[in-house]
């Protein structure tokens, strides 16, 4: 299955889209299956993208250079500001699933998938369109791996830590008043601060300055959540950051530094998770955030507003959203193929020593576990191997489909397991797997050996296009040589 996500990230506009993007990259991830990031960003976006396949492209302006690299995809993601109609309308005619994020009802989308995971979006007005699906709400929201399995939070009798933050631009200007304000009212706080940017600030006077604080720059989703499970309470503004404060049961005061925040600080005013919506050019700003952390100084208000949080936001948003995809692929083609991994060696080895498999394989002797493990490490790393195996829409392990290369042409092997033989998936299997070597190395022709009493295997390599060529003699056993040449353009 080939997974294609496009997004965007600037210093000067935030890079909630790709965090975003990140967290479906990693549910994917989970499942074995390893998306390809394509961000029209700055420098600073590589920050986000640690430890995923990801490209800098400035696909808004060259879409030409996109599409190219993301014409083959079975599911294609788009979160973005910036698109055009035009541009999702294109991208939809070449990928046979295509996800397209909205916060706010930005356009006219295409027909496909929306997903919009702010809270209670179920209530939008979205029209009703042939072929098009919506997911929404906050069972939906994409967040962060680290977010995805919370331990319960345990409420301290008083307040003893606080954190603040508000984005990587804190385009308001607070974290500074905000800080000062806190550390006034009650200098016994430990105040966790984060910054976005660590030009801004010079570390060592603010250390002096406040002895009992903390503070981070441009730290990961493991780091970010353990400060949230830490502190018993966050000030913060009212974007994605309040999503991940839900999820963590964390008490909040949050501040609409955005006029397209004030859905969203009212919307959770009404879910019980904020005492009462704040903004930024409020006449008594500071007054208020210093009155909630007075009324927040309640164990019993704490805890409320901490669980209405949680109860809107159970952290597996990404991990949902990736299994609908799944089995919406799935419904169509039945099954969806990914690359071998290293874990899946002892699967492939239970599959390949099935008595079936051996007496219809070149090799029919038994395969030693020792054996085994060597040959599948040297093939998953082998650069002129394709290795498949194919799944069910609940990952239930099929088959697999394996192609040797060489020079210009290729050697197919298919082999499905017990449960899911005489389903008519032999046929479907070739053709996809076929297609995605045709699709990733440039071979002319594929090769298919098989017994002349599988009648079964003929039938099946016959269905998908292969071709009888000729008998050959493989350790004096004749084998009928079936291929399938690329087709001319």
């Amino acid at each position: 299955m080939k997974v294609s996500i496009v997004t965007e990230g600037f210093e000067n506009t935030g890079y909630g889209h790709i965090t975003r993007c990140v967290s479906l990259y990693q549910a994917f991830e989970e499942k074995k299956i390893i998306p390809t990031i394509f961000v029209n960003g700055d420098e600073k976006s590589k920050l986000f993208l640690e430890n995923t396949n990801y490209e800098l492209l400035n696909w808004l302006s060259h879409p030409a250079q996109l599409i190219k690299k993301i014409i083959n995809s079975d599911i294609v993601i788009i979160d973005s500001y910036n698109a055009s109609k035009e541009f999702y309308e294109n991208v939809s005619k070449f990928t046979k699933i295509l996800l397209m994020i909205d916060d706010y009802m930005r356009i006219d989308y295409p027909p496909g998938i929306i997903l919009n995971g702010t809270i209670n979006a179920e209530n939008f007005s979205y029209p009703e369109k042939p072929n098009t699906y919506y997911l929404l709400g906050t069972k939906f929201i994409p967040i962060r791996k680290a977010f995805w399995n919370i331990t319960p939070r345990k409420y301290r009798s008083k307040i003893e830590t606080i954190l603040i933050t508000f984005g990587g631009q804190d385009i308001r200007n607070l974290t500074f008043p905000v800080l000062n304000a806190v550390s006034d009212y009650n200098s016994q706080f430990k105040i966790n601060v984060i910054f976005g940017n660590k030009d801004i600030v010079k570390l060592n006077e603010l250390k002096n300055k406040y002895p009992k604080s903390e503070f981070y720059f441009s730290i990961n989703d493991e780091e970010m959540k353990n400060l949230m499970l830490e502190s018993d309470l966050a000030i913060t503004a009212a974007g994605q950051t309040l999503y991940e404060l839900a999820a963590t049961a964390t008490p909040t005061i949050a501040i609409a530094v955005a006029d397209n925040q004030k859905y969203n600080i009212n919307e959770w005013h009404k879910a019980g998770f904020l005492l009462e919506p704040i903004f930024y050019n409020d006449v008594n700003l500071i007054k208020k955030i210093i009155d909630h952390i007075k009324k927040m100084e309640s164990i019993r208000v704490r805890k409320k507003l901490g669980n209405n949080g949680k109860a809107k936001v159970d952290g597996k948003g990404s991990q949902t959203v990736v299994d609908y995809l799944i089995e919406k692929y799935c419904t169509e083609t039945g099954f969806y193929l990914r690359k071998a991994v290293i874990e899946d060696f002892k699967k492939v080895y239970e599959l390949s020593n099935d008595p079936t498999v051996r007496e219809q394989s070149i090799n029919k002797n038994y395969i030693s576990w020792e054996e085994h493990l060597t040959w599948f490490q040297n093939k998953i790393n082998d650069k002129n191997y394709l290795f498949l195996l194919a799944f069910d829409k609940d990952d239930n392990f099929i088959g697999q489909i394996r192609f040797q290369i060489e020079n210009s042409s290729a050697t197919v092997s298919i082999s499905i397991t017990k449960e899911f033989r005489g389903k008519g998936l032999s046929k479907k299997i070739i053709k996809a797997g076929c297609a995605r070597l045709f699709n990733e190395h440039s071979i002319k022709v594929i090769n298919a050996y098989i017994l002349p009493v599988n009648q079964a295997s003929i039938n099946g390599f016959k269905s998908a296009g292969f071709i009888y060529s000729n008998d050959e003699m493989i350790n004096n056993e004749k084998y009928l040589r079936f291929i399938l040449e690329r087709e001319q353009k």
